[in-house]
């Protein structure tokens, strides 16, 4: 019979326990979420967490940008909604990938931001810009510019997202073409010459989407005449052609 009550009054007091904690819970939620609606910002913290990779935007900047949209908080009240207001408006800047903001339980505004990743480069008849590892275009950076594969000539920004894009992410998977080819020139006529780096100057194409094949030829060319095309000898390798490949010399003018 006592083993008995003894086992009742321990279930007793773990409920008790139990609620007790639940309580506690919930009124520490209540307080807490009461308590942030009333805090007031004494500090803004932005953390760029990619800036030893990436610097097109500074912490600076991004203050100046949030003032500038009317959302400045220190001095002010703040709660959840406005964290989330801070957040959106850092997402427009073009420049940003990412960005997270809360309020910590000294009024420090923390926003954390990471920037988005170029992957090319287009310098085009029709406007200079990056292309990004989202396939949207993203201007070109006043204050940093970092070292990319080279689109030139006439592109339009469809191409630049598409087939573009798909040729450039092929060729950065290829130690070979990646190593090799320095600058892509999209010619009015649609024709793609393609600047390499060392050996013949430029390798000609039918369309960007005409590489799979004609870099398996090529391929097989420079392992055949490797003292030619590494050399100087040729100024131009056309791969416009079925099963044909004119090599172009160097002339006195070149």
């Amino acid at each position: 019979m006592k083993e008995k009550i003894v086992y009742i009054l321990k279930i007793a007091g773990i409920v008790l326990l139990v609620t007790a904690l639940s309580g506690y819970a919930v009124f520490a939620l209540i307080m807490s979420d009461k308590w942030h609606k009333d805090v007031i910002c004494r500090d803004v913290e932005i953390n760029i967490l990619d800036k030893d990779t990436y610097a097109f935007i500074d912490e600076s900047d991004v203050f100046l940008y949030i003032k500038s949209k009317g959302l400045d908080p220190i001095g002010k009240a703040l709660d959840f909604k406005d964290a989330d207001k801070l957040e959106k408006c850092v997402q427009g800047i073009n420049v940003i990938r990412t960005a997270e903001c809360y309020i910590d339980n000294y009024g420090t505004a923390i926003i954390n931001i990471t920037q988005r990743i170029p992957t090319y480069r287009v310098m085009s008849v029709k406007g200079d810009y990056y292309i990004d590892s989202d396939r949207r275009v993203m201007p070109v950076s006043k204050n940093f510019t970092t070292i990319l594969p080279l689109v030139t000539g006439f592109v339009t920004q469809e191409d630049a997202k598409g087939k573009i894009y798909d040729f450039i992410e092929s060729l950065e998977k290829d130690e070979f073409w990646k190593n090799h080819i320095g600058q892509i020139n999209i010619r009015q006529n649609g024709n793609v010459e393609l600047i390499t780096k060392i050996g013949a100057k430029s390798l000609i194409l039918n369309d960007i989407s005409d590489y799979a094949v004609k870099f398996r030829q090529m391929e097989a060319l420079y392992s055949q005449y490797p003292a030619h095309l590494w050399s100087s000898k040729y100024s131009q390798v056309d791969l416009r052609y079925n099963n044909i490949i004119f090599c172009r010399k160097v002339t006195q003018n070149e």
